[in-house]
């Protein structure tokens, strides 16, 4: 016996069930999200099945969510069974990613309300530090790619001083030489001071630091995290231009801290700012 034939839906039928636009059902044939059941060869007419009405009423919900095409392509693509994981997935980062720019926000409304109102607070110490040979790798990177590329970096130059047998003479920097955020990419250099005989090596170079008086404030690693690191950063600058000059050298992060043993409420990591202190 011949199963009876389910009738299909013409495009603006299917559009008006999933409340979906026909340029955007368009748009999922396009990228292959959501092809009709039968594309007719003379007419291009699109006509699609009943059953591809949970399809595009998902894909419907997901942009809602504000998820990109391209992952809602691999949720398509996943078992049924493993949708569910991929979609929490997304949202807990699209929940990190709102977190951060709420903790944004209100750094940017406590920068123009005063200082007075700032929600961390930093303890200012000063030191000289002498003349240095450093080993670094300096690239320019916007602020999406900086998570990476610092450990990255890190680890090429730690295994370059151990391969050639230098000995690491303090701990290692991370010098900002401009802004880095998603316009702006820096540059960056990771540093890593050492003592002893080192030849360069690809994008790794050598050169010396110049010896400088510096404000340093240290940071456990919550603190660590965009945006309140930079709180770090405008107090340490803060104190630079009360008690003097700001020199040729760069803001930088320090790691004299074990980082990846370090708990949310332990010191991380160090930020400082170089500056020429005024006369006494």
């Amino acid at each position: 016996m011949t199963p009876p034939t389910i009738p299909l839906m013409t495009i603006g039928a299917f559009a008006q069930a999933t409340r979906l636009s026909v340029k955007a059902l368009r748009l999922y044939d396009d990228l292959e999200l959501l092809p009709p059941e039968r594309v007719d060869a003379q007419t291009g007419y699109r006509w699609y099945a009943p059953a591809q009405l949970g399809t595009a009423r998902l894909i419907a919900l997901l942009r809602q969510l504000d998820m990109p095409l391209t992952v809602i392509r691999t949720v398509l693509d996943a078992p049924s069974a493993a949708r569910p994981t991929l979609i929490r997935g997304y949202w807990d980062g699209a929940e990190q990613q709102h977190g951060t720019r709420r903790a944004l926000t209100r750094y940017v409304l406590n920068t123009l309300e005063g200082d007075a109102t700032m929600t961390q607070t930093f303890t200012v110490h000063t030191r000289d530090l002498p003349a240095r040979q450093i080993a670094t790798i300096k690239q320019r990177v916007f602020q999406p790619d900086l998570d990476s590329f610092l450990p990255q970096s890190m680890a090429r130059l730690t295994e370059h001083v151990r391969h050639q047998g230098a000995a690491f003479a303090d701990a290692p920097f991370v010098i900002y030489h401009g802004a880095v955020t998603a316009d702006s990419d820096g540059p960056v250099e990771v540093c890593m001071p050492y003592s002893g005989s080192l030849s360069p090596q690809g994008d790794i170079t050598h050169r010396e630091e110049a010896a400088h008086h510096e404000a340093y404030v240290t940071a456990t690693k919550a603190q660590f995290v965009f945006p309140t690191i930079l709180e770090a950063f405008d107090a340490t600058a803060a104190y630079a231009d009360a008690h003097g000059t700001r020199g040729p050298l760069s803001c930088r992060e320090v790691y004299p801290y074990d980082w990846n043993s370090a708990g949310p409420d332990d010191p991380a990591g160090e930020v400082a700012w170089p500056f020429i202190p005024s006369p006494t």
